[in-house]
């Protein structure tokens, strides 16, 4: 298992955030898969401002196999934002056994865990979880629109 960050993780683009509370703020956050990802990888992808909640959010992907293995888990990581440890874990919240990744399409979440997160003093992180690898691996790329509440 190993840990991606995306550029936003890794600080290179800074994402928006709720200027004021109960705005709502979307934005698409992405990562470019040119290499396989392993089984068990984890993607840092986006993050949850602190004091913000998730409202709603759209998981988009390329056809990344070309036959019918991949499959992903969304959830909330471990440990600090933009913390690179390799040690770090990520739950299945938002979604849990997707297969969008095997023909390129889109998902909403489908877990009511989804929809009650709370809001949190510190900056968290949402990981996608490479929960079975890609048979056969095509680069592409994921993305996350994701509408949060401050």
């Amino acid at each position: 298992m190993g840990l991606i960050q995306s550029k936003y993780a890794k600080g290179i683009i800074v994402p928006p955030f709720p200027a004021f509370a109960g705005a709502i703020v979307a934005h698409r956050f992405f990562h470019d898969f040119a290499a396989a990802p392993a089984l068990n990888d984890i993607l840092e992808l986006a993050v949850i401002p602190a004091g913000a909640r998730v409202v709603d959010m759209i998981l988009d992907s390329d056809d990344l196999d070309s036959g019918t293995a991949l499959v992903f888990d969304l959830g909330i990581m471990s440990g600090k934002w933009q913390e690179n440890n390799g040690a770090r874990t990520v739950g299945a919240e938002f979604l849990s056994g997707s297969t969008i990744g095997q023909t390129g399409t889109t998902a909403r979440p489908t877990l009511k865990t989804a929809f009650r997160t709370v809001r949190t003093g510190a900056d968290r992180s949402i990981g996608l979880k490479i929960a079975t690898a890609a048979g056969t691996f095509a680069a592409g790329q994921v993305g996350l629109t994701l509408l949060i509440e401050g």
